[in-house]
């Protein structure tokens, strides 16, 4: 029978085959567990070495396996600061659960983090979400289709129904390219607001996804008020007047310095 130790140690293996390396309290709230408890796994002594070590607070592999073949789509240009998002984001994906992805270049990195014995339905109108849905050997992808635009990698069609329109997802995942104190939420496409606003409209859980960089910056398409949102998760601690309209507007913020859930 696999102990708890195992399983921590294998699911960290799963993990670090989609990126170099994980901080340590990414890792324990992807876990669950307290950091001490991850770090009580490596100092245990085991008679095989374990594929994993720590350096400097981050967890990486001994040796990292080969990559697997590329598809032939080229992967989308995301921040190396997308990273922490992307486990934070995916640690919020539960069984069973019905979840919209946003166009982000993010959000291709947060599919691969969730965990793959995990079974949900992911709904999308990017061609390379779509793709990293279906390499998911548990998740069913839902497409909303329509005419494909190359230049944001997206489907629309605004003439026919949209499977948003009867389905209610339990979290929505949204992109920003900026967050402001006067201006809200933005996004430099105009042409995705009617989707992501569709999703805010019938999603149980709207989280936005906005690392620290972007704050203070403001894109042409407004897409609302922060606090039109449940959850904020970012990579750093936010700004103060960041924290306290979060703290005004009952928005929860993530991040790896906060405590798990």
């Amino acid at each position: 029978m696999e102990t708890k130790q195992k399983e921590r140690i294998r699911r960290l293996m799963e993990l670090l085959k989609k990126t170099d390396r994980i901080h340590l309290k990414e890792a324990a709230r992807m876990l669950e567990v307290s950091v001490m408890t991850i770090r009580r796994d490596f100092s245990q002594e085991s008679p095989d070495p374990l594929p994993l070590t720590l350096l400097g607070g981050y967890i990486v592999m001994v040796n990292k396996p080969a990559q697997p073949v590329a598809s032939s789509l080229p992967p989308a240009p995301h921040h190396q600061d997308d990273v922490p998002l992307a486990i934070l984001a995916a640690g919020l994906v539960n069984e069973n659960d019905l979840v919209f992805f946003d166009n982000g270049a993010e959000m291709p990195l947060v599919i691969s983090m969730i965990p793959d014995d995990i079974t949900f339905t992911g709904i999308c109108y990017s061609h390379r979400v779509f793709v990293a849905l279906n390499e998911k050997a548990n998740a069913t992808a839902v497409l909303c289709g329509g005419t494909y635009r190359a230049k944001s990698d997206a489907f629309y069609d605004a003439n026919n129904p949209s499977p948003l329109d009867s389905l209610n997802p339990r979290k929505v995942f949204i992109s920003a390219s900026g967050v402001h104190t006067h201006f809200g939420v933005t996004w430099f496409n105009a042409d995705d607001l009617a989707t992501k606003r569709k999703a805010m409209d019938h999603g149980l859980r709207k989280i936005l996804l906005a690392r620290h960089a972007l704050f203070d910056e403001v894109a042409p398409a407004s897409l609302g008020a922060l606090s039109a949102f449940d959850v904020l998760i970012s990579d750093r601690p936010l700004p103060t007047e960041y924290a306290a309209q979060c703290r005004n507007g009952s928005v929860k913020v993530i991040t790896p310095d906060s405590e798990s859930e």
